[in-house]
């Protein structure tokens, strides 16, 4: 296989890659990692099962001489395609792809869909692109080889007019975001029953949010470049050491929820004491007496006005609890909460997001296959300590989404989430009906 160097030196404009090369191939050669390409044999003694109704749909149709319909499929989903790590870039234009010579002078392409895609690799990487960013790329490219290797597998002669056809399929089909809010279940190359998959199903929320398949931890998400700027925008995460600080904040529930389980805490020792509902005055007030109490204890002044910082954080948590009273009443009447029900932790916020830092710490090299596995454990095990059922778990990820948004219900982030949660209580496939929230050994 070669590479063309047309565009050598383009990928010096993306900072981010060029920081990591040295780092990520250290990080990555920790790990076992003899494939590159995805490699999927068709059984003999039984039918193949593919991973997702996007593969299931291309072994339909890969033997029909109109090719439309197989391409169809490749207009919804878009294709991955092989880039060595320092070729990869954000802009599809600008990759250097990995081409094969066939022999007789013709030269091909291999591109695939999600599902299929082995492990993440250190030094090879998969990189997203739709049918028009492919069509661009395939200027000096004689055949296209979808999903080689695997039973859904097609080679399509390329020309002027299979490009146009593709350009054309491109046009009608494809729309960003299409996958989003789905609950996607690989039936086939998934994640084996456990603590790794209980792990991650409790990022089953973000899975869905974002169109990806839960249970897997070849994780590919948008295309390497496309993961890198994700965590960039979102996180802050620019290298290694950065992943791993906000990996173990959110282990810790540090990120948010720690601070808002604080003021929770005090609700659930007053309803625990008294047996009954706690009303936003009597919990307001016990929260304030009981923080005045510790600072007393150190000798700082204590009555309002005295001390204008302990006064601040007292009026913010003051807040918090008529926000949280405010976000669990529009639950409520969704029905999401029982009548009189509350919620007693928000630790599932950190967690559910913890298990998704841990996919994206992979997809973007950040981290071992080691310390993702790790930390979907930990998250696991923290979940089933604080939480008995994944629908006690999903709303108090809800409530914290509520308390990140302000409890501004306007926006559709809230009726995006609340769906998603609803489905996945119901969703046969979905994680929090198929896997139980009980793990073995956890027990």
């Amino acid at each position: 296989m070669t590479t063309s160097d047309d565009n050598a030196g383009a990928f010096d404009d993306f900072d981010v890659v060029n920081d990591l090369v040295d780092s990520g191939y250290a990080v990555g050669d920790a790990d076992d990692h003899d494939e590159l390409v995805p490699r999927i044999a068709e059984p003999t003694d039984g039918p193949w099962i593919p991973p997702t109704p996007v593969e299931r749909l291309l072994y339909r149709d890969k033997d029909d001489p109109d090719v439309s319909g197989y391409l169809s499929i490749l207009a919804t989903a878009g294709v991955y395609q092989l880039v060595a790590i320092t070729h990869a870039h954000q802009e599809p234009a600008k990759r250097q792809p990995i081409i094969a010579e066939l022999g007789d002078g013709l030269r091909a392409m291999s591109v695939y869909t999600a599902d299929v895609l082995p492990r993440p690799h250190p030094k090879v990487v998969y990189e997203f692109t739709n049918l028009r960013g492919l069509v661009a790329l395939l200027r000096d490219v004689d055949v296209l080889l979808v999903n080689p290797e695997t039973p859904c597998q097609n080679a399509l002669q390329l020309g002027d007019k299979m490009n146009q056809l593709m350009l054309e399929l491109h046009d009608e089909y494809w729309e960003p975001g299409y996958f989003s809010g789905r609950i996607i279940t690989r039936q086939s190359n998934a994640t084996e029953p456990g603590p790794l998959l209980h792990g991650l199903a409790c990022g089953a929320q973000l899975c869905a949010t974002n169109g990806y398949a839960w249970n897997t931890t070849e994780h590919h998400g948008n295309g390497y470049s496309a993961e890198l700027a994700l965590v960039e925008k979102w996180w802050g995460v620019k290298v290694r050491e950065d992943w791993l600080q906000i990996q173990r904040r959110l282990l810790d529930r540090e990120v948010g929820s720690s601070a808002w389980d604080d003021v929770l805490r005090t609700r659930n020792l007053l309803a625990d004491r008294f047996g009954g509902p706690v009303g936003g005055a009597q919990w307001h007030q016990y929260d304030e007496s009981a923080i005045r109490r510790r600072v007393a204890e150190s000798g700082a002044p204590v009555r309002p006005g005295e001390n204008p910082e302990l006064d601040r954080v007292i009026a913010a948590r003051r807040e918090l609890i008529l926000m949280v009273l405010h976000c669990e009443q529009r639950l409520r009447e969704d029905h999401l909460l029982s009548d009189g029900g509350y919620v007693r932790t928000t630790a599932a916020w950190d967690l559910g997001r913890a298990s998704a830092m841990a996919r994206w710490g992979r997809s973007t090299r950040f981290c071992t296959q080691a310390e993702m596995f790790d930390a979907l454990r930990e998250l696991s095990q923290e979940a089933q300590r604080r939480y008995t059922s994944w629908e006690e778990f999903g709303v108090g990820y809800l409530l914290g989404r509520c308390i990140q948004f302000d409890g501004d219900f306007s926006r559709s982030w809230y009726t995006e989430a609340r769906d998603i949660h609803e489905r996945l209580l119901s969703n046969e496939q979905s994680p929090w009906v198929t896997v139980p929230f009980r793990q073995a050994e956890a027990a």
